[in-house]
């Protein structure tokens, strides 16, 4: 028989009692089942009781063919070895020596400099652990990202200066999101398409803006097409362009048949002479101001014959060349002060002390002084500047969050500051948290600073940054099903699927709605496309709006939306076991073990097999009792998921075969009575992204200690990240490894 590890706790009330009646048989100095002997094993190994707390509390041990304790005997276990463990004193971790990792860097220097450059292309990815990109073991420092940083950190410095080479050059984005999006994330009300960047303007001058229609718009006989237009008098700085298709002069009077292309469906309207619908136009904007607007025509259906896509026209990429006509833009000078070093001083001071997050003394400030002397012997006053700047970037304090040990293992209150604007933002602390940094320490300053900072629009990083990596959403990108299969799905459903999830996320962080929420919400958000996709009436047009789902039992929470279950599908076929495991991963953190290396896969296309569904396939692959002690836990979360299939529609049979599943309200309802184990392991995901690093099992009494404290509030998210800058773990360290 396949046991897994069962630890016991030797109770001072009753001892070895539970260990004698329903450990002892397995897990003694003979057997070891699992290379353990539990008796005599001290309780000051908080590793073994948490372990075993967990798997007696998840009813996983002892296992399902032995003797079964009591409700009676089990609640007291968990009560008398959770009271124990939790005499401890709270963990504070051990220090943390981490650098910034792309996103935090690119946020920083946005924060710093105003400038808001791509520069995490430029930079290579960053590993992941615990399943975040932002821990401190994974994120090393290689002479290959050491070369990019002093490359980067001369550009951004000459930049910030205002030095950069006034000679022309052309930037080019790549249009990476669907064409067939109406009213994307930040695009103008009633356009498709499109791009949108914010990009950085070098100099005072004019630039030139080129659209290109991508390769599916083209008749047969064009290499290229493209609509230009002159941006004059641009002042340096960031600015937002968007080049988009709107459809203003479309006479919608249904579709035109058969010209559909990766656009979208057709613009619809009376047939022209080129066999589309009523011409498209292109649009071109700069900070939300039109400056530009443009015809297209489409090709033939003769043309089309041959080759292309006739239909609405698709955007390939955009290109901004300039400055032409540069001005001088000196970013930085001091009115009325007649010593340059004394001005050197007054720049770089407030500069350098938001890269380093602290207050700075002279000496922090001198060996900048002394790079802007020595090079203003060469180099006139803004390039000295700059190579000051540039050797600020390149500092250990900059590119590290560095922490020292102290008598009271307390953070100071610019470590504490920095800790928080990182776990909000993703980005260094602004000037307003870093006044308040010698007060954080007070309960009041620091509840007040964490309200102001989640109300700020940068804490949709919690979204964008930790929801997104504890969900598994950036791995969507990458999934396409069986287009033979599934010809609904497409780059426009997929987009769809992450602007719902991402949306309805945020709202649960931004409203300090109770975790339960990302379960049982009774609301969703809806385009036209997603709402037809899942067959909910009354959502009509382009653009993402909140929509009641109050009488809906088909959808409501995370576990209908498409994201999450086109994720945990094959592309072929739905896969309960990956739905089952998602859930048992990420919302219950309790993930199966491996399975073993001689399981077979499914059979799901020879002979009979190709006839059942995917149920009664894994109902015979459940037969295995190889397989079976997994699976039992793993298949009826998963089974109960069967009525979506891979593109999250709901069906009700399943290759011919009529579905009987538990439903996804049943499967909820089964959740929310595990709701301490789901709010834990929301818990243990959100401390591990705030600490940066992974917990373990000495951080039990502090998730326990967090937890009774927002139980009554049914874990708003606003109080878990309070209670979480208040604990021992994120407001002190560790001086030494013990």
């Amino acid at each position: 028989m396949r046991l897994s590890v069962l630890f016991c706790l030797t109770l001072a009330a009753q001892p070895d009692q539970f260990t004698k009646q329903h450990c002892a048989a397995c897990h003694n100095p003979a057997a070891k089942v699992g290379g353990f002997a539990l008796e005599g094993t001290p309780q000051t190994r908080p590793d073994v009781w948490e372990k075993a707390l967990k798997r007696v509390r998840a009813g996983e041990m002892p296992p399902a063919k032995m003797p079964r304790p009591t409700e009676a005997a089990t609640t007291t276990f968990l009560h008398q070895t959770t009271t124990e463990l939790d005499k401890a004193a709270p963990f504070p971790g051990r220090p943390v020596i981490r650098r910034l990792n792309r996103t935090e860097y690119t946020n920083a220097i946005r924060d710093l400099f105003q400038l808001d450059l791509p520069l995490a292309s430029e930079l290579p990815p960053d590993q992941l652990a615990a399943g975040f990109d932002n821990i401190a073991d994974a994120l090393s420092m290689s002479p290959l990202l050491l070369e990019r940083y002093l490359k980067v950190a001369r550009r951004i410095s000459e930049y910030a200066a205002g030095t950069a080479d006034p000679s022309p050059v052309v930037e080019i984005f790549p249009v990476t999101k669907s064409q067939a999006v109406w009213q994307g994330e930040g695009m103008p009300f009633g356009t498709r398409g499109g791009i949108r960047v914010t990009h950085y303007f070098p100099h005072d001058g004019d630039y030139d803006l080129r659209a290109f229609l991508a390769k599916e718009s083209l008749t047969p006989t064009e290499g290229v097409r493209f609509f230009r237009t002159r941006l004059t008098n641009i002042k340096a700085g960031n600015h937002t362009v968007i080049v988009t298709f709107p459809n203003e002069f479309a006479e919608h009077e249904g579709p035109v048949l058969n010209v559909g292309g990766p656009g979208g469906e057709a613009l619809g309207g009376p047939l022209d002479v080129l066999g589309t619908a009523v011409r498209p136009t292109i649009e071109f904007r700069l900070d939300g101001r039109r400056i530009k607007l443009f015809e297209i025509g489409g090709m033939t259906s003769g043309e089309a014959a041959f080759d292309g896509q006739p239909g609405p026209p698709t955007l390939g990429r955009i290109e901004i060349a300039g400055p032409h006509n540069p001005k001088p833009t000196p970013r930085y000078t001091c009115a009325g002060t007649t010593s340059e070093p004394t001005c050197a001083q007054q720049i770089l001071s407030p500069i350098i002390r938001r890269a380093f997050r602290r207050d700075i003394t002279a000496t922090d400030l001198a060996p900048f002084l002394k790079t802007f002397q020595s090079t203003r012997q060469k180099q006139t006053f803004a390039p000295s500047i700059a190579a000051a700047l540039r050797d600020v970037l390149l500092t250990p304090d900059f590119l590290f969050r560095l922490e020292f040990d102290s008598p009271t293992q307390s953070l100071t209150g610019f470590e504490l500051a920095t800790r928080l604007s990182f776990f909000l933002w993703s980005t260094i602390p602004d000037e307003a948290l870093l006044n308040a940094a010698p007060n954080l320490h007070n309960p009041q300053t620091l509840e007040r600073e964490v309200r102001r900072m989640l109300a700020d629009t940068r804490a949709t990083s919690l979204m964008d940054n930790f929801a997104a990596q504890w969900l598994g959403l950036r791995a969507l990108q990458s999934v396409e099903p069986d287009k033979q299969l599934f010809p609904d799905f497409d780059a426009a459903l997929s987009a769809a699927f992450q602007s719902e999830t991402r949306l309805f996320v945020n709202s649960l962080i931004r409203e300090n709605r109770p975790a339960l929420d990302l379960l049982r919400a009774n609301y969703t958000y809806l385009d036209e496309r997603l709402a037809q996709h899942y067959n909910i009436p009354g959502v009509t047009g382009p653009g993402f709006r909140r929509v009641s789902l109050a009488n809906n039992a088909t959808r409501g929470g995370l576990l209908t939306h498409g994201s999450v279950l086109l994720l945990t599908s094959h592309s072929t076929r739905t896969a309960p076991v990956l739905r089952g495991k998602w859930i048992l991963d990420n919302l219950l953190n309790s993930p199966p073990p491996a399975p073993p290396a001689n399981v077979p896969p499914l059979d799901e296309a020879k002979g009979a097999a190709a006839k059942l569904s995917v149920r009664e396939q894994m109902a015979r692959h459940r037969a295995d009792p190889t397989c079976a002690s997994c699976h039992d836990r793993i298949d009826p979360l998963g089974n109960a998921l069967e009525n979506y299939d891979v593109i999250g529609r709901w069906r009700t049979e399943d290759n011919g075969a009529k579905l009987d599943t538990d439903g996804p309200q049943t499967l909820k309802q089964i959740l929310l009575k595990r709701a301490p184990e789901f709010a834990q392991a929301t818990l243990e995901r959100l401390l591990t992204y705030a600490l940066g690093r992974e917990l373990d099992a000495r951080d039990q009494p502090t998730v326990r200690q967090i937890l009774r404290h927002t139980e009554n509030t049914e874990y708003r998210f606003h109080d878990l990240i309070l209670e979480i800058a208040k604990s021992v773990p994120f407001q002190k360290r560790q001086n030494q490894e013990r």
